[in-house]
């Protein structure tokens, strides 16, 4: 079985996409936004000040893939999109007063 969501998340493989995502307090900046359905899409995340945690959600609820941002240091994390949507990207790591906001989106299409 595939882990942890059939379908999203996979063994490393080279990519059809690349989004280089960083972490700041408190945003994210990513070098793209827009992807294709079908996609092997590997978001390469960092961060430029303290630890984040990067997780992109589908709906409110789902968390399809995570992954730590860390200062000095690049985490690979792929995702197979296989529904169009908007993704939200959420911090699950407390990074400050005003992690709450820290929020950015992945759109498939």
């Amino acid at each position: 079985t595939e882990w942890p969501i059939p379908g999203h998340a996979i063994a490393a493989s080279k990519p059809d996409a690349v989004i280089r995502a960083v972490g700041a307090q408190w945003r994210w900046t990513l070098d793209r936004d827009t992807v294709r359905v079908g996609e092997l899409v590997e978001s390469q995340v960092t961060a430029d000040d303290v630890n984040h945690g990067f997780a992109i959600y589908q709906g409110k609820s789902r968390i399809i893939a995570q992954t730590q941002a860390m200062p000095g240091y690049v985490n690979k994390l792929q995702v197979r999109f296989v529904e169009p949507g908007e993704y939200e990207v959420l911090c699950l790591e407390y990074c400050g007063l005003a992690h709450h906001g820290m929020r950015a989106a992945i759109k498939v299409h």
